[in-house]
């Protein structure tokens, strides 16, 4: 049996087991299934769920990528992640759980600064979540198509819209149960494909760590002070409670089990990384100096791997980015609901699960168009942290530990945070090298400060939210 059809078999026989646990996960009967699992969902589940949806193609692929290129640079910078996840478990994670009746960051916005502010959070939330699938279903669809030979738009098409119709079918507990054998998954694999680089290297260790040094150096040189703390930045605040992870903490059973999923979760994200990484700079000793960057991952399986075990690999790719895609189309479409379609008036349950369906649908269209313009995976994860970021983060951490909220520091904060963000990175295109979520931030927390005292000296007109 040809390699070919070793890999396209084991992508079948995945596939296939997704179906059975979309299948078996189909009996979704309510919003609150749809959205928040019930609200029943333990500690082990909410941290595979996380790590699954943490790692994604960015957190594989992408810094195998970035190991070939730059050593441990990306490993360091991106260690910020990790403290963030760690963090959120610790802080903020269960302050949200706390919010037992919110299905989304925007109905916590809307306790907080009301429904104004709701509305630009759920505009936010989908607008982000539709980025995020459309860079990460780019890269899938890359991958796929060097196994097949199809083209671009149709492996990123067909990635994604499988997705969806997984995600149509259970919601998040279709995501959670898929996330849980995803992650088992691509834990063996790549793992094991790092372990046969350092058995199988036809060099002496010393060579590995002494291109490992240079590589290391080499790209610290070439970037700016400013540059490095905006890596570190967009990292460390640029995901932190976006919609998927949001959703997490909601959905967890109790305080404790939204605690320990995340801790858990961004423990296992530095081992992670450093397993990627290394992959990528054992990968100089075995694939041409010639090499296309986003080719190293691949290149090195197929150099190492029995062509049976090269179709693993695959497919742990494959599950990698389904795993983030889930959980992204999931948060967008209970968003889009809950926060836009909502906005004017309540929705029957039934009503608000067959939109978020609907929706589901819709939206990994619209990734599947934006991904044919959208940029590479690390580029495209610093774009979306650059915007999340700005707007929502100041109001929604100030706002679950800050009692007397006014409406009018909300929709300040965000409106002032993502406009200068954008301004920034778009038209001054970054003026002497400071990125774009530095500027953004202190833009929204000018405009929280004086949304909050312009709505102290009028009372009258916004409303003090009590929690």
């Amino acid at each position: 049996m040809g390699t070919i059809t070793v890999e396209s078999l084991g992508i079948i026989v995945y596939l296939l087991i997704c179906v059975s646990l979309a299948y078996v996960t189909r009996k979704t009967r309510s919003f609150a299934e749809f959205s928040v699992g019930s609200r029943k969902v333990p500690t082990s589940m909410i941290f595979a769920s996380l790590a699954a949806t943490i790692i994604g193609p960015g957190f594989s692929v992408g810094f195998t990528t970035k190991g070939y290129s730059t050593g441990y640079v990306f490993y360091w910078l991106v260690l910020a992640y990790s403290v963030q996840t760690i963090l959120v478990g610790l802080v903020f994670a269960p302050r949200l759980a706390t919010f037992r009746n919110c299905h989304t960051i925007g109905d916590v916005f809307n306790r907080c600064y009301g429904k104004f502010s709701h509305l630009l959070a759920g505009i936010v939330s989908v607008g982000l979540c539709i980025g995020f699938t459309a860079v990460i279903g780019k890269l899938a669809g890359h991958l796929l198509s060097g196994v097949t030979g199809w083209p671009l738009i149709v492996t990123s098409a067909f990635v994604t819209m499988f997705v969806a119709l997984l995600t149509f079918s259970g919601g998040i507990r279709a995501v959670i149960a898929n996330d849980g054998a995803q992650f088992i998954w691509f834990s063996i694999i790549i793992p094991v494909t790092l372990l046969t680089a350092v058995f199988k290297n036809p060099g002496p260790a010393q060579e590995v760590a002494a291109r490992a040094t240079e590589l290391t150096n080499t790209g610290f040189a070439g970037m700016t002070g400013a540059q490095i703390l905006g890596i570190v930045v967009s990292f460390l605040l640029g995901e932190t409670l976006t919609p998927p992870f949001a959703n997490r903490a909601l959905a967890a059973k109790d305080e404790s089990a939204s605690r320990k999923g995340f801790v858990y979760a961004g423990l296992y994200v530095i081992v992670w990384l450093g397993i990627c990484t290394t992959l990528g700079i054992y990968a100089h000793q075995y694939i041409p100096a010639d090499t296309k960057p986003d080719d190293v991952f691949l290149g090195i399986g197929r150099m190492l791997l029995h062509p049976a075990l090269y179709g693993a690999l695959i497919v742990a790719i494959i599950a990698v980015v389904m795993s983030s895609q889930e959980s992204l189309l999931n948060s967008a479409s209970v968003a889009f609901v809950r926060d836009i379609l909502s906005i004017r008036g309540k929705l029957s349950d039934q009503s608000e699960l067959l939109y978020s369906r609907m929706a589901t649908i819709v939206i990994a269209v619209i990734a599947v168009v934006v991904a044919q313009y959208s940029p590479s995976i690390i580029e495209g994860l610093l774009i979306c942290y650059s915007i999340w970021a700005p707007s929502i983060l100041i109001p929604l951490l100030i706002g679950l530990y800050v009692k007397d909220t006014r409406s009018s520091a909300g929709w300040l904060s965000m409106l002032c945070g993502a406009s200068t963000s954008i301004i920034w990175q778009t038209i001054l295109k970054e003026p002497s090298g400071i990125p774009a979520i530095l500027v953004g931030l202190a833009a929204s927390a000018t405009g929280y400060a004086i949304g909050h005292f312009w709505g102290s000296l009028h009372i009258d007109e916004t409303t003090e939210v009590s929690k």
